[in-house]
């Protein structure tokens, strides 16, 4: 009897370490972000690809990136300018991942697409709370918070919202 415990026991730890909740490859993250903002710098990244799901939407669970495309309501492409190039690649850099101990329920999807329209890189954000919107993520599958966006919007949802 004892031994099927500890079997419950050592299962329920492993589940808890690969769990999405508590994992967070924040040093991913940050390189990715880096890298992300050197192609923007370098003009690889030509435009983006948004899409939206609406704030006031209620869904059970929190929307995770492998739900996201089935909730989206809204999608627009953005062709950057050499200017808003600038802006994007410093409002990107901003983004400083953390250790995050739960799931986000995701409301925005970048997509960073080359001039053939290949993914590049993929960041969500949070939905709107009562800080801002944006304070949490995940950038290239590596779930993480912005400490950037303890109050307010990040600089990159900013950014966003002046052009939508």
């Amino acid at each position: 009897m004892k031994f099927g415990r500890d079997i419950l026991l050592l299962a329920g730890c492993l589940w808890i370490m690969v769990s999405p909740a508590v994992a967070c490859g924040v040093s991913s993250a940050a390189v990715a972000i880096a890298s992300v903002s050197q192609k923007i710098q370098a003009g690889q990244i030509k435009r983006i690809d948004l899409l939206k799901i609406s704030d006031r939407l209620l869904a059970g669970i929190p929307i995770s990136p492998e739900h996201f495309a089935s909730y989206a309501s809204e999608r627009k492409t953005l062709v950057l300018t050499a200017g808003e190039a600038t802006e994007l690649a410093a409002a990107v850099k901003a983004l400083a991942p953390v250790p995050l101990s739960y799931q986000p329920d995701l409301r925005w999807q970048l997509v960073f697409l080359d001039e053939a329209g290949n993914k590049l890189h993929t960041i969500f954000f949070s939905k709107r709370y009562v800080q801002g919107r944006g304070r949490a993520g995940y950038v290239d599958g590596n779930m993480c918070s912005f400490s950037t966006a303890a109050v307010g919007s990040p600089a990159l949802i900013k950014w966003l919202q002046k052009r939508l």
